[in-house]
């Protein structure tokens, strides 16, 4: 007995669904990976740029001590914040 056009049809279009699924359910676990591995990345980089920023920070911060930058305001501005923060932290222990 063979099968009407109709349920052939149908077959075929389930089939077809079924195999799309397939490859988007791959797809999605594919990029679910690359998607967790980019956001390791991310937090790799973020950390590298904070340790940058400190970095040059400093090397900004040495330059103006040592009296080669125009910047020597800001650098005792800085000094001065940096030494309220320890008379803070100091305060903080001796409570």
């Amino acid at each position: 007995m063979s099968e009407s056009p109709v349920i052939k049809t149908i077959r075929e279009k389930v089939q077809r669904l079924i195999a799309d699924n397939r490859m988007l359910r791959e797809e999605c676990r594919r990029l679910g990976e690359q998607k967790d591995k980019l956001r390791v990345e991310k937090r790799e980089l973020e950390a590298k740029i904070i340790r940058l920023e400190k970095r040059v920070e400093i090397l900004e911060l040495r330059e103006s001590m040592e009296g080669n930058s125009e910047n020597a305001k800001l650098a005792r501005a800085r000094v001065n914040r940096l030494m309220r923060e320890v008379d803070k932290c100091i305060a903080l222990l001796n409570r």
